[in-house]
């Protein structure tokens, strides 16, 4: 089995102060689709802002592993030249 692309371990977020992320585990592999869905305000947004480390959203506690390196300290710019970045 091919070794995940994307790999999320119990990641707590905060927005001006307020945690809105909970622990939020998710493996991705190769080849996989995942559709995240859930009620406003459920935190789906602020999933894909803390991955893209958008300014003002904090990680607290846990990890984000894009292909085994751990994003978490990298700037949007150093993750979108990874291959990580989010379009509508």
């Amino acid at each position: 089995m091919a070794e995940p692309i994307l790999v999320i371990e119990g990641l707590h977020a905060q927005v001006e102060g307020k945690e809105i992320l909970r622990g939020v585990d998710l493996k991705i592999s190769p080849g996989e689709i995942h559709a995240i869905m859930g009620p406003n305000g459920s935190g789906k947004s602020t999933l894909a802002n803390v991955l893209m480390g958008k300014p003002g959203y904090e990680v607290t506690d846990g990890s984000v592993l894009f292909n085994g390196e751990d994003i978490v300290s990298l700037s949007p710019d150093e993750r979108a030249r990874r291959g990580l970045f989010l379009a509508f």
